[in-house]
């Protein structure tokens, strides 16, 4: 329960200061916009090969607005040298780190809720709630990973590099299976369930790896 308590605390504080500064969502939010508008006069999209090309686009935009969110996930902590202090209070590294990763999920939900409706706008693509759900789900686990490895490189000089290196092919599988579902909930041929099975059991199994691996990280 403490853990618990712990973690939504974390994310409380997170939240508030974007709140108060406003700097990652309205950028994100505008990238995510300004990418599928280049999206949309880069291909030929009609409403023969809507289907085919819009999940392709829609994970595009979210796995480059991941980066940028999970980048900045312990930034506040670096600048601030706060992570120390955090860790020599009795709260659980597991705890702190699920906060952060709450907090950064949050905000990337936000931003996913201007992405479908853009997409929708734009393609003229049929976002229903299999859509929303799909991506919500592969959100959980690629958030748990994202963090993990913002966490491994904070303190880093070349973050920014090693940040998508690390992050990106165990992103993959998430990838191919979150565009598998929205192609199967879009109209096209494909086993919607069974790409959502395999989103659940990634999501449980990068879970419980990163929420084993954030004490070691986190006490680096």
């Amino acid at each position: 329960m403490r853990n618990i308590q712990v973690a939504l605390a974390v994310a409380r504080k997170d939240l508030r200061s974007e709140w108060r500064t406003r700097e990652m969502v309205p950028a994100l939010a505008q990238f995510i916009v300004l990418a599928l508008v280049i999206a949309n006069f880069g291909f030929a999209i009609d409403s023969r090969n809507v289907s085919s090309i819009t999940p392709g686009v829609l994970w595009f935009a979210l796995v480059f607005a991941g980066l940028v969110a999970f980048g900045r996930t312990f930034a506040a902590e670096r600048e601030q040298s706060s992570l120390e202090a955090m860790l020599m209070t009795s709260a659980s590294p597991v705890a702190i780190f699920a906060g952060k990763a709450l907090a950064a999920t949050a905000l990337l939900v936000v931003c996913e809720a201007v992405m479908l409706p853009a997409l929708a706008l734009l393609f003229g693509a049929a976002v229903s709630a299999q859509v929303v759900f799909a991506v919500l789900l592969a959100t959980v686990g690629m958030a748990a990973l994202g963090c993990m490895f913002a966490a491994l490189v904070a303190r880093v000089r070349a973050r920014e590099v090693l940040l998508p290196l690390l992050t990106l092919p165990l992103w993959i599988p998430f990838i191919v299976a979150g565009g598998q579902a929205v192609q199967s909930a879009m109209g096209l041929p494909g086993s919607y369930d069974q790409a959502m099975g395999l989103l659940l059991d990634l999501d449980i199994l990068f879970v419980v790896l990163t929420s084993l691996g954030a004490r070691f990280v986190l006490d680096e």
